[in-house]
């Protein structure tokens, strides 16, 4: 927009009447190669040994560059050496995400990583990204021997005592006298992981509480810090994998022609603009709509059921 006009947009804004404007604001444009003409490592379909990595793939954002330069030049470094390409799928990784998106979807606006395109965010977190993504490292060659080995341990460590924490089951009503809280008469089973999610509880409260069952395992601070994660986020992803299953399940499920996209609230300005704008047939439609995230097709499908239970399902 020419600078007159953007003085004059600004100066209309009650406050600003007599704003002078030190740098005009400005649009960048780039040329970029659809990103479907790339092999998940992000090589060339065309010209062998070329990897494009970048705004070229049509993707704007410093994290979302560096992660398509460090995923293509590991694979063009394997593949130097004779090697498999490394790849990262959707649920191990954002980078997976975002190459799995631009490969099989392309774009036609410039692609940001946002985690609502991840299917299995709540698992996509910072603080298992080493167990997620060491190996992968390992295997190619960029992640040293000892780092590997220690990952190792941690993840031995934590499935150990997640599978303890597990097997040690009692009722609601014992746990809630052994821990002196407030008397339940529920006598329905939860095991330790389960009560590990209270918001109150922790690691430490449980081994006192049991310490020649459970002591032994706040002797590692960072491996207790882990294991409430897991079991804080551990309903959640039961939850978002049942979410996943249904939407898959209803794929076929009949989007009726009048819905009013622009009226679903729950739904972000770009997945009501794009379904507007394609008015898919079905769920299974809806998904292959490029923008429309996973978390949309959701609370797409809920919507659709809730208000409209008698719809069917195409042949």
């Amino acid at each position: 927009m020419p600078v007159e006009f953007q003085e004059k947009m600004l100066r209309k804004i009650k406050g600003l009447e007599k704003v002078q404007i030190v740098a005009p604001g400005y649009g960048v444009e780039y040329d970029y190669m659809d990103p479907r003409q790339l092999k998940v490592s992000l090589e060339t379909h065309r010209i062998q040994n070329l990897y494009f990595a970048g705004q070229i793939n049509g993707t704007t954002g410093y994290e979302e560059a560096a992660a398509q330069g460090i995923h293509a030049g590991i694979n063009a470094a394997l593949k130097s050496h004779g090697k498999p390409a490394m790849s990262i799928d959707r649920t191990e990784g954002y980078i997976g995400v975002l190459i799995d998106d631009l490969t099989t979807q392309g774009t036609n606006e410039p692609y940001r990583m946002f985690t609502s395109r991840a299917e299995f965010r709540l698992s996509l977190r910072p603080d298992n990204a080493d167990t997620r993504l060491t190996e992968k490292g390992y295997t190619s060659g960029c992640v040293s021997e000892h780092r590997y080995q220690k990952m190792c341990r941690i993840r031995k460590d934590l499935e150990e005592a997640i599978e303890l924490l597990r097997s040690f089951s009692q009722t609601v009503h014992k746990w809630r006298k052994d821990l002196q809280w407030s008397p339940s008469r529920s006598f329905s089973k939860k095991s330790a992981f389960e009560i590990m999610s209270a918001k109150e509880m922790t690691l430490a409260v449980l081994a006192n509480a049991y310490p020649d069952r459970l002591g032994h395992l706040i002797k590692d601070q960072q491996l207790a810090a882990r294991i409430k994660i897991e079991a804080i986020y551990a309903g959640g992803l039961e939850q978002q994998l049942e979410d996943i299953n249904e939407v898959r399940r209803d794929e076929q499920l009949v989007l009726p022609e009048e819905l009013d996209y622009a009226s679903m609230d729950m739904l972000t300005y770009e997945a009501k603009e794009k379904l507007t704008l394609a008015r898919p047939h079905t769920i299974g439609a809806a998904s292959r709509i490029p923008g429309v995230t996973p978390a949309a097709l959701v609370l797409l499908l809920k919507f659709v059921k809730n208000r409209l239970p008698n719809i069917s399902t195409s042949s």
